[in-house]
């Protein structure tokens, strides 16, 4: 009984034995699809054949379209392996072996004269040569007969195909596509089949655009640029040397010579797709192989000379492309149609895509549109106040550093810092103070320190004193340090000024 296609499609209910139904499939140039969409790929490019006339309900629908279909067989299939062999189809390789060498022996025509021995004897050796080989007996046993034609493309009905994981054995599966609809339209459903491929349905040529040669879009292409910090932050410019696919400026991008014309597809009689005959009885139709879908063939006399007949060629090219301010590392830059042309088939340049490679700053850090630097300062200016220099993206600019600055805290200077890419307003610049201490000091750096050291502490000062006492004349032993000698290093402060300050000067002025 032949399979009955879900009504609301807007099928005919019953698939007639006197003519086909067709279900139209499009070769996308996408990579990858939706689960349950049909997808047929080709080694050169994505093409259509030409149409075939779906047959409908006056509910269905109709048009010139790309077909993948399936009918009753108008011929005997080709006789079961199987059955020849009278094994069964879980047996053995060597049981299968074992068979054979006994019937080749029993009707080879060298021993067996009857008339019919030589026809069965050739059909034992085709089954036995499907049988034991591994690859060709798993494709028999998934596809039937149609998987010993010669141009079967078992990629085409693979068993994750456009059913379901059933595959085409009976076509258990086969409302996979369509059935369970769940109240979606036939808009839907047809948008679901063809919207995925890419350029849509132009008005009066059907879903495939133009009736003769399907419109595509060329590949992408990527390349990558380095830059540094400050040319993310404030953009920059770039040449990018590419080789895209372009038309053969000779031919147009025809591929012919000119007056040549294309000739018919013998293998497909122009019609773009082969037909193969599965199991059940059913016949099932693929593109072409050898004219690629297209349903011509290009004489090699006919072939333009400077791109052998392809129509395309590669072309080195350099392109500027502008980076924007605030681009930061691994964005992608796309400069429209500066990718390749499609393989086969009128359409439109793929993109070219820009990777962004930033170069770290030994200055600066960066998080979105804020920038942070570590800036220095001395010890003394941390405890008196005072000013440090500290770089921009504009330059240096001087900074107050205020009276008891802490390690580690910091200031915000605000606008700053970064565009963002998509604009809008600059990010702040985050200064942090980093207190450096000396390493080694001096003699009076060390007198001023311990005195600081005793005032903090509440202890009296004998060191000063005697250090005093030991800047005497040597010719003068007995000599003791007079009250009026010790009395500046008493420490008193003049009134309003700080005593750190106040020992700083001092020692300015020495």
């Amino acid at each position: 009984m032949l399979p009955r296609v879900p009504r609301s499609l807007g099928f005919a209910s019953s698939v007639a034995s006197s003519s086909r139904t067709s279900f139209a499939v499009s070769p996308s140039p996408v990579g990858s699809l939706q689960h349950g969409t049909p997808y047929l790929a080709h080694r050169c490019g994505y093409h259509t054949a030409r149409s075939s006339v779906i047959r409908r309900s006056p509910n269905g629908i109709s048009g010139n379209k790309r077909c993948f279909h399936a009918s009753a067989s108008s011929s005997a299939s080709p006789k079961n392996p199987y059955e020849v062999l009278g094994v069964a189809k879980d047996a053995a390789a060597g049981d299968i072996k074992k068979t054979y060498f006994n019937l080749a022996k029993k009707y080879h025509p060298d021993t067996n004269k009857d008339p019919v021995a030589k026809e069965k004897f050739l059909e034992i050796q085709a089954a036995y040569d499907i049988l034991s080989d591994t690859t060709k007996r798993k494709a028999y046993d998934q596809y039937g007969a149609a998987s010993q034609q010669e141009g079967f493309d078992p990629d085409a009905f693979n068993a994750r195909g456009p059913f379901g994981a059933g595959g085409f054995g009976g076509f258990q599966d086969f409302g996979g596509a369509f059935g369970a609809g769940g109240g979606r339209s036939q808009a839907d459903i047809f948008e679901t089949l063809f919207g995925a491929f890419g350029g849509g349905a132009r008005p009066g040529r059907g879903p495939f655009g133009d009736s003769s040669q399907m419109s595509t879009r060329g590949d992408d292409i990527e390349a990558s640029v380095g830059i540094s910090f400050l040319e993310a932050a404030k953009g920059a410019e770039r040449t990018v040397k590419i080789t895209p696919v372009i038309n053969c400026k000779t031919c147009s991008g025809s591929g012919l010579k000119a007056g040549a014309k294309r000739t018919t597809c013998s293998s497909c009689s122009g019609t773009g797709t082969r037909t193969f005959m599965v199991q059940s009885g059913f016949q099932m139709a693929t593109t072409c192989q050898v004219c690629s879908g297209t349903g011509s063939i290009l004489p090699k006399e006919g072939r333009c000379g400077d791109c052998s007949g392809v129509g395309k060629v590669k072309q080195h090219k350099s392109v500027e492309v502008k980076i924007p301010a605030g681009v930061e590392e691994g964005m992608v830059i796309r400069v429209p149609a500066a990718g390749d042309m499609p393989i086969s088939g009128k359409g439109t340049p793929g993109d070219l895509l820009v990777r962004v490679g930033v170069t770290p700053s030994k200055v600066f850090r960066r998080q979105g549109t804020n920038i942070f630097h570590d800036a220095k300062v001395p010890f003394h200016s941390a405890l008196l106040g005072g000013r440090v220099r500290v770089p921009t993206l504009d330059g240096e600019v001087d900074v107050r550093i205020p009276g008891g600055t802490q390690q580690g805290e910091e200031c915000v200077l605000k606008g700053r810092g970064i565009p963002p890419v998509f604009g809008g307003e600059k990010g702040d610049l985050f200064v942090t103070f980093n207190v450096t201490l000396p390493r080694s000091l001096t003699k009076k750096q060390r007198q001023i320190l311990q005195q600081y050291a005793d005032d903090i502490e509440g202890r009296s000062s004998s060191k000063p004193a005697a250090a005093a006492s030991s800047s005497q004349p040597p010719n003068d032993p007995g000599s003791q340090p007079s009250s009026k000698s010790s009395e500046p290093e008493k420490h008193e402060n003049p009134p309003g000024e700080g005593w750190l300050s106040w020992a700083l000067n001092k020692l300015k002025r020495r």
